[in-house]
């Protein structure tokens, strides 16, 4: 009993850090599992933290029964119909939200993960190309009164 009490929390802590791998992992899986983030998929965090909710709200709607009348059986009946029927409410918007999530995933063949990765591109701009087509406008439109002299152009500042 204690052994599979003891296994379960260290598949549990395997799940929610990088690099440790849960026990009776085989062999040929176990430097995968270690390279696999579960917080870095959109599913796994909605799920976790979906429980880690309906467990804050059923303890606080335990401690709120024991604040109650003992003698008030009208009021402790519809507050368990309340509670349940929130409950019920919250287990399909978690459902659904997976459910679409994991539909959009398969359609276009996308994955979950969220990644932090930052990309940084440099444009360069060949300014001779820009002259040369900043004066071949000009003469296209030298006599052109609304176009603006080259020399506008060549001595702005910035």
């Amino acid at each position: 009993m204690w052994n599979s009490v003891t296994n379960t929390f260290k598949n549990i802590y395997a799940f929610l850090n990088t690099g440790v791998v849960p026990p009776n992992t085989p062999l040929p899986v176990r430097e995968e599992m270690k390279r696999i983030n579960h917080f870095a998929s959109r599913k796994f965090f909605i799920v976790f933290t979906s429980f880690l909710g309906l467990c804050f709200f059923y303890f606080a709607s335990v401690g709120i029964l024991f604040l109650l009348p003992q003698n008030g059986t009208e009021l402790i009946s519809g507050y368990v119909t309340i509670f349940t029927k929130t409950i019920e409410v919250l287990a399909v918007i978690i459902a659904a939200y997976l459910g679409v999530q994991a539909v959009v995933d398969l359609k276009y063949s996308s994955s979950s993960n969220v990644s932090s990765e930052t990309v940084k591109s440099i444009e360069k701009i060949d300014e001779k190309v820009i002259t040369e087509q900043t004066m071949k406008y000009a003469e296209i439109y030298k006599d052109d009164p609304s176009y603006a002299p080259i020399e506008w152009a060549l001595s702005y500042d910035k």
